[in-house]
C-alpha cells in the first residue's frame, strides 16, 4: 500500500546556495572582472596586450577538452569534493597571478583556470539542478545566474577602485582570497549529489510513494545515455545552439568600439554595456521563470527572437540613442539565455538520467564557440573595416537558435522515450 506526497525536499534550496558559491562567486568576482587588469599588467612590465590575455584564449580551449572528462567523473563521483576542489585549485591560482611577473605564469594560469573551469563554469549547476529540482529548476537557473551577474555588477567597481588606490597586485589578491574563502566554504558545506543520496526527494515531487514499511520511494530519473543522444541530430543542434548563443553573449565586448566609431558615441557605447548587463539580470529571472511557465521550446523562440530584435534595432538606430539602448535591453535578455535556455534544453530533450555526461558535450561546444568568438569578430573587422557584417551574422544566429530550439524540444525525447517504451513492451 502507497501514499502520496507532494513538495520534495527543501534541501534543494541549499544546492541552490551551494550553486551560487562554486559557480556566481569564482566567475562573477573574478572571472567577469578579468578585463580590470588588463592595462595595469601591460604597463607594469611592459607586456603587449597578446601577452597580458593569453590566458584568456588558453582557459576557453582546455576547458573544451577537459569538460567530457568533467562530465564522466561528476556521473561517476561526489561531486562535492570534485567541485570542492576545482573551485580550491581555481582560487589559490588566481591568487598566485598576484604575484605573477612573467607571461609563462599568466599562462599556466589559464591553464588552470581551463581545467578547474571545465568542472564549474558551465556543467556543474545544470547537473545539480537538473537533479535536485523537479519543478522550478528554470527559476534556480535564473536565480543563480542572476547573483553572478550581480555579483560581478558589484565586484568590477570595487576592484576598479582597489586598483586605483592600492594598486592591481593588492587588488587582486584580495579578490582572490575572498572568492576563494567563500566558494570553497559554501561548495563543501552545501553539495549533494541527488536527492536518492540523501534519501529524500528532488524539490516539487508531486507523486512520491510511501511503501507500508515507511520507507520513502524514490523518484525514478529518465533520459538518454550519452550513446542514445549522439543518435539524435537534436544533440549536435543542440551543441550549436549553446555555441551560437556564447557567440551572441560575446558579441557584447564588441558594442562599445561600434558605438565609439560610429554616430551614437564612446558615451552610448559605455551606457550599453551597463543596460546589457541590467537586461541580463532581469533576463536570467525572467527566462528561468518563463522556463517553469511556458516551457523551454516557447522560452528558447522568445529569446532567439529578443536577440535577433534587439540587435537589428540597435543597428538601424543611426544616432537615435533611445532606439540603440532598447535594443540593448532586448540584446541583454538574449544574452542571459546562454546559462537558462541552453541547459534547459538539454534537460527537456534528453532528461535528467545522465544529464552530467550528455550536457558535458554541449559545455564542451560553448567552450570552443568562446575561444573563436573574439577571433572570429576581430577577423571580420580586419577583413571589412567595420563591425556591421559582424552585427548581420550575430542576428542571423539568434534567428537560427529561434528555428532550432523547437525541434530539439520534440526531436530529442524521442531518441530515448521510444527505447523506453520498447523496453516495457519486453517487460510487459
Amino acid at each position: 500500500m502507497t501514499t502520496k506526497q507532494s513538495k520534495g525536499s527543501s534541501y534543494a534550496w541549499l544546492i541552490l546556495v551551494a550553486c551560487i558559491g562554486f559557480y556566481a562567486l569564482p566567475v562573477g568576482i573574478i572571472g567577469n572582472t578579468s578585463g580590470i587588469f588588463i592595462k595595469p599588467v601591460m604597463d607594469e612590465f611592459g607586456w603587449t596586450r597578446t601577452e597580458a590575455t593569453l590566458y584568456m584564449t588558453l582557459q576557453p580551449w582546455v576547458g573544451a577538452l577537459f569538460t567530457p572528462l568533467a562530465g564522466k567523473l561528476m556521473a561517476k563521483y561526489n561531486p562535492r569534493w570534485l567541485l570542492t576542489a576545482s573551485v580550491l585549485v581555481y582560487g589559490l591560482a588566481t591568487i598566485w597571478t598576484a604575484y605573477a611577473d612573467q607571461p609563462w605564469q599568466w599562462a599556466a594560469y589559464g591553464v588552470i583556470y581551463g581545467i578547474s573551469c571545465a568542472f564549474f563554469m558551465f556543467l556543474a549547476a545544470p547537473t545539480l539542478i537538473s537533479a535536485w529540482f523537479a519543478k522550478g529548476a528554470g527559476l534556480a537557473m535564473g536565480i543563480a545566474g542572476g547573483v553572478l551577474s550581480g555579483t560581478a555588477a558589484l565586484a568590477s567597481p570595487i576592484g576598479q577602485s582597489l586598483i586605483a588606490n592600492h594598486g592591481w597586485q593588492y587588488a587582486r589578491l584580495w579578490m582572490g582570497v575572498v572568492m576563494t574563502i567563500f566558494a570553497t566554504l559554501l561548495t563543501v558545506i552545501f553539495v549533494r549529489k541527488s536527492p536518492a543520496s540523501m534519501g529524500v526527494l528532488p524539490w516539487g515531487a508531486e507523486t512520491v510513494a510511501k511503501t507500508t514499511d515507511g520507507a520513502t520511494a524514490t523518484v525514478v530519473e529518465e533520459g538518454a545515455t550519452l550513446g542514445q543522444a549522439k543518435k539524435s541530430p537534436a544533440f549536435y543542434l543542440l551543441m550549436l545552439v549553446g555555441g551560437l548563443f556564447v557567440m551572441g553573449a560575446a558579441f557584447f565586448q564588441q558594442i562599445p568600439s561600434y558605438a565609439a566609431n560610429g554616430d551614437l558615441g564612446a558615451t552610448a557605447g559605455a551606457m550599453a554595456v551597463s543596460i546589457i548587463m541590467i537586461g541580463s539580470m532581469v533576463g536570467k529571472f525572467l527566462l528561468g521563470w518563463l522556463s517553469d511557465l511556458l516551457g523551454t521550446k516557447t522560452t528558447g523562440i522568445i529569446a532567439g527572437v529578443a536577440g535577433a530584435a534587439g540587435l537589428t534595432l540597435a543597428f538601424q538606430a543611426g544616432s537615435n540613442t533611445g532606439m540603440f539602448y532598447l535594443g540593448m535591453g532586448l540584446f541583454g535578455i538574449a544574452f542571459a539565455a546562454l546559462t537558462i535556455v541552453t541547459p534547459m534544453l538539454a534537460r527537456q530533450a534528453f532528461g535528467t538520467m545522465h544529464y552530467s555526461e550528455v550536457y558535458s558535450w554541449v559545455s564542451t561546444s560553448i567552450l570552443v564557440f568562446s575561444g573563436l568568438a573574439a577571433l572570429v569578430y576581430a577577423q571580420i573587422y580586419d577583413i571589412t573595416g567595420s563591425l556591421s557584417p559582424a552585427f548581420i551574422l550575430v542576428i542571423v544566429f539568434y534567428l537560427v537558435i529561434a528555428l532550432a530550439v523547437p525541434y530539439i524540444a520534440s526531436a530529442g525525447p524521442k531518441v530515448w522515450k521510444t527505447s523506453t517504451a520498447k523496453q516495457e513492451e519486453l517487460v510487459g
